[in-house]
């Protein structure tokens, strides 16, 4: 299971590293900024301005065929309402956020089981998100000795996985940055990244969730394919 988790990582890491290209662009435009500077003082604003505006049209290309080729994969499923597809994304928002909130809360394992288990009817106590991912996220965020690390989405990625009747079945990979560290946490915390599998009913209400956390060298491989994020300073 974890094999084909951290496959699923990989085969969207273009998708969800997208929302680090304008940090890569910028990065491009100092590197390449520095190699017109040191041809010397003959080069001039306007050869700078090509450069800014060329990387400025490959980023929105980038995104716009991105945004193209996955309209044309919903097209391609017969039946899909993609007003749903969109609605259900936001559905998925808010359980990868109700899973991973626990990194900051004073709760307990056992109470923070407990809650998602009340808030989420189609959970129960053999649920794999309950009795594996919980434990193990709020042991990697530090809260299982309090307060852990504070986490911000930084970009979530879902797509349609299987479409059967009036239940949609959707796969979600979403990267979250640390934003504040406990005080049991290094300030080197790094991103995390949550593959979320779940379904809706027709009225959007989620019927199904599984999470599963990136291991630590498939977390590494994707962050280091991002640019590496500078590491917050625990407040006090």
């Amino acid at each position: 299971m974890k094999e084909e988790i951290d496959d699923k990582l990989r085969l969207h890491a273009g998708r969800i590293l997208l929302g680090g290209t304008g940090a890569l662009l910028a990065l491009s435009v100092v590197t390449l900024g520095a190699g017109l500077l040191s041809d010397g003082p003959a080069v001039s604003d306007i050869q700078d301005n090509a450069v800014v505006q060329k990387l400025e049209g490959d980023l929105s290309d980038a995104r716009t065929e991105l945004a193209a080729r996955h309209t044309a994969l919903l097209a391609q499923l017969p039946g899909v309402d993609i007003e749903r597809v969109n609605r259900d994304r936001t559905t998925c928002r808010s359980l990868l956020l109700g899973l991973t909130d626990s990194s900051a809360s004073s709760r307990t394992v056992k109470e923070q089981q407990a809650l998602l288990d009340a808030r989420y009817g189609f959970l129960d106590h053999k649920s794999r998100v309950l009795t594996e991912f919980v434990p193990e996220w709020m042991t990697a965020t530090g809260a299982t000795k309090g307060a852990g690390t504070t986490y911000a989405l930084a970009d979530l990625d879902v797509h349609v996985s299987r479409v059967q009747g009036l239940n949609y079945s959707y796969t979600g990979v979403a990267r979250l940055d640390p934003v504040r560290v406990g005080p049991d946490k290094s300030s080197a915390a790094k991103s995390e990244f949550v593959v979320l599998t779940y379904s809706t009913s027709q009225d959007g209400t989620a019927t199904s969730l599984d999470a599963y956390r990136a291991s630590g060298k498939t977390r590494d491989a994707l962050v280091g394919a991002g640019g590496e994020q500078s590491s917050p300073k625990p407040k006090r």
